[in-house]
């Protein structure tokens, strides 16, 4: 086989990988259209700032199936800004807000998709975009203060709540 042939059969292989790569992600964006794009930011006054590193969003308890759809699909710095009525993050250069009456629970987690930390060391948001979720963030540094105001605002819509 001459050099030539043996090039362009390589570059012909990395195509099909390219358009096989681009076909999948287009193909899971399709499976998540039950997914709701997240709000844009709201001009509110927050009461902590810490700066994170937003690592992924998943369907609600499958921490593999990573959410593509509306540019939540990769990791990225951020801040996570919290008010008594949300939080506001910075995914993958979009502004996102999860306002406090769709947030399920915050916990602690070790692992997620392509990330494993020490024990409870990233921040999980679980959440409602018309479909449930949980948002992953490391926080850097100190993540106590904003554990504690993420659990008092998801607690908040669910206290003033009538039965």
């Amino acid at each position: 086989m001459s050099k030539e042939a043996f090039a362009l059969l390589c570059a012909a292989f990395v195509a099909v990988l390219a358009i096989g790569a681009a076909l999948g992600i287009w193909s899971r964006r399709r499976r998540q259209r039950d997914i709701a794009a997240p709000l844009g930011w709201a001009e509110v006054v927050p009461t902590l700032v810490v700066p994170a590193l937003y690592v992924a969003t998943t369907r609600a308890g499958d921490p593999y199936d990573r959410v593509f759809a509306h540019g939540l699909g990769f990791r990225g710095r951020t801040d996570v800004a919290i008010d008594p009525e949300g939080v506001q993050l910075v995914a993958d250069r979009r502004e996102v807000r999860i306002p406090a009456t769709r947030i399920r629970s915050v916990e602690r987690a070790t692992w997620t998709i392509d990330r494993v930390v020490e024990n409870g060391g990233i921040l999980v948001i679980a959440h409602d975009l018309d479909a449930p979720v949980d948002t992953y963030l490391r926080i850097i540094g100190d993540d106590t203060a904003a554990l504690e105001a993420l659990q008092a605002i998801a607690r908040a819509p669910q206290e003033g709540a009538t039965p």
